[in-house]
């Protein structure tokens, strides 16, 4: 998805932090993606998420429809669901199952997706709605949500698949309740949070090594204005980031957020990256012509794959250990690892 350091001196922070100030660079080309139609054309799937062996892609539409993915016999299928999603919220799975949170028309809802059906579990009762998710061993899950008893962002976590939750921890109270929140752990006492800041466009980041009891903020150059994705394991991370002036870089660390290097910037906009681990990733957002665009990241290099039969731009992206799925509105597509 770890030991506590503390910065040692502010002005060697600022100065590896302004060493990561946006910069286009040119990237090489990879191979071709190729897309194929959703199954419906109902289909606008806006939300990915992968076990070991399959994958599921739901539509937030008022027709409620999904798909899913096998990996043995490589074809997609359709998926039934126990409501109409009108938005996905969060999602995450762990090798043989996931957790889906979002709303429909008239509540909120948590799923479980396991062995090709999806079910309904009770959501935590002290939250709201679930605004992250991150499944980090077998059955086990970290999950933030919106508590409105305290107006707070809470942290639990589940050891049995979201059957039940343990006690709540709550976030530093400088994180807006509102905007992304990114969430990655990989163990129950280790996880990074990012999300907006209540006093501005800045993105915050926060680290936990005692499953949320105490917080450390973690340094982050003030024009970081969202965090699309976090990915750790080991204290290495890898993180998408888009500043203020839209620009959008791929970031790396290997001391669990306090210090950033730069793996790639451009000047297309990211909507989604998922990682098979903290060197293997696929982004995919909108090119300068609102067009649709994906990277590819493996072994410290990243390409701009090629996409065909693709027309509109993807919404999200979620990975098998040897490849990634890319959803969108008409198309979904495969991209492999080592092609």
């Amino acid at each position: 998805m770890r030991s506590v350091r503390v910065l040692i001196v502010a002005s060697i922070a600022s100065v590896l932090l302004a060493s990561c100030a946006t910069t286009t660079q040119s990237l090489s080309s990879g191979p071709t993606i190729t897309a194929i139609p959703t199954l419906s054309i109902n289909d606008a799937l806006t939300s990915a998420s992968c076990t070991a062996t399959s994958c599921i892609a739901i539509s937030t539409s008022q027709y409620g429809s999904g798909e899913q993915y096998s990996e043995s016999s490589k074809t997609w299928s359709s998926l039934r669901l126990p409501a109409t999603a009108i938005q996905i919220s969060a999602s995450s799975c762990w090798p043989t199952g996931c957790l889906i949170a979002g709303n429909t028309a008239t509540s909120q809802f948590l799923w479980k997706y396991s062995s090709g059906f999806v079910s309904t579990v009770q959501m935590p009762a002290t939250f709201q709605t679930i605004r992250s998710i991150d499944c980090f061993a077998d059955n086990t899950c970290a999950a933030i949500g919106f508590n409105p008893d305290t107006s707070s962002l809470d942290l639990l976590f589940s050891q049995d698949a979201g059957a039940t939750w343990g006690s709540t921890t709550t976030l530093p109270a400088a994180l807006s309740v509102s905007g992304t929140i990114s969430l990655s752990c990989d163990e129950a006492s280790n996880c990074l949070v990012s999300g907006p800041s209540r006093s501005g466009p800045s993105a915050l980041l926060y680290a936990t090594h005692d499953a949320g009891v105490t917080w450390l903020q973690r340094s982050l150059n003030p024009s970081w204005t969202t965090v699309h994705s976090l990915s750790c394991s080991a204290l290495k991370c890898i993180s998408a980031m888009t500043d203020s002036t839209g620009n959008s870089f791929i970031l790396r660390t290997k001391t669990f957020g306090r210090i950033w290097k730069k793996v790639s910037s451009s000047n297309n906009a990211i909507t989604a990256m998922s990682c098979a681990n903290v060197s293997t990733c696929v982004v995919v957002g909108t090119n300068k012509k609102s067009g649709p665009w994906l990277e590819t990241l493996q072994n410290g290099v990243l390409v701009v794959n090629k996409l065909n039969y693709v027309t509109t731009p993807f919404n999200d992206v979620a990975c098998l250990p040897t490849k990634c799925v890319v959803v969108g509105n008409t198309n979904v597509a495969t991209v492999p690892f080592n092609s």
